[in-house]
């Protein structure tokens, strides 16, 4: 029974995970939506939206190959996933309320992928097959590049 619960528990951080890359693509799509008129700035958005969409197929993979990806999470790493979770949800509604200034939509977005940076380096850790710790690694590299484009 421990063992149903420990995997009931990895499926859903996983799923938490391609939640908040789905979430924050659709932030960054709203973004290059908005500030369409600035072609440099409409561009960084719409790539950064991509790159997230991609990050989350990639959670569903690691999702779909089940079993054969071997992890422990900790309380802390499913807190911390909610955590991030509920930022990003408390950020869209903002968005789909009122469109900050492209100053304050950089500024939100920075915050937002040092959230997701953090989240992706800690958990690589936990993970005991090579390459999906190398897979969390990209995307704390990407979400690093993220922050340095913005």
């Amino acid at each position: 029974m421990g063992e149903t619960c420990e995997n009931d528990i990895r499926i859903l951080f996983l799923e938490v995970c391609m939640k908040i890359q789905e979430l924050s693509a659709e932030i960054y799509h709203r973004f290059g939506d908005v500030y369409g008129e600035i072609p440099e700035a409409a561009l960084l958005w719409k790539k950064t939206a991509l790159e997230e969409e991609n990050h989350s197929k990639q959670f569903e993979l690691v999702l779909r190959l089940g079993d054969e990806v071997e992890f422990d999470i900790i309380p802390a790493d499913l807190k911390r996933a909610w955590h991030v979770h509920g930022k990003i949800c408390k950020l869209l509604e903002i968005v789909r309320k009122k469109s900050p200034d492209l100053i304050s939509a950089l500024a939100l977005a920075i915050e937002t992928e040092e959230h997701l940076a953090d989240l992706h380096v800690q958990t690589a850790v936990r993970f005991r097959d090579e390459t999906v710790v190398r897979l969390f690694k990209a995307f704390g590299r990407a979400d690093h590049e993220h922050i340095g484009a913005l």
